[in-house]
């Protein structure tokens, strides 16, 4: 084989490229004070359930929604209520998402994050 015919085989042959997440931190704002709610999102390794959780931001969650190598979730995040309830709606949602990323509680152990009066 010749070494041109290497090289464009090598060049169009294992070209993976592993979709980018990157972390993110939302930032609720009045008018998700007013809903009671914001949406988070979330992204683990297919492969690994063992492997770093990284919330994402909802353009990354589209993204990388239909990619063999992540698993993603959405969940709804109360910020607003009494004590009792935000933590009882939170944790509902960590039950839920759980079913997909099983450590997300790990992830999420504040169920008041984000609360406000």
């Amino acid at each position: 084989m010749s070494i041109d015919r290497y090289n464009k085989i090598n060049r169009n042959s294992g070209e993976f490229k592993l979709p980018s997440v990157n972390s993110f931190i939302p930032s609720p704002n009045n008018k998700n004070y007013q809903n009671g709610y914001i949406v988070r999102y979330f992204a683990q390794k297919a492969n690994d359930k063992s492997s770093p959780i990284y919330e994402i931001n909802r353009n990354s969650y589209t993204k990388i929604s239909d990619s063999s190598y992540y698993v993603v979730i959405s969940l709804d995040w109360r910020l607003t209520g009494s004590v009792e309830d935000v933590k009882k709606s939170n944790s509902e949602s960590i039950r839920i998402a759980s079913q997909t990323i099983p450590k997300i509680s790990l992830y999420l152990p504040n169920l008041l994050q984000f609360y406000k009066k």
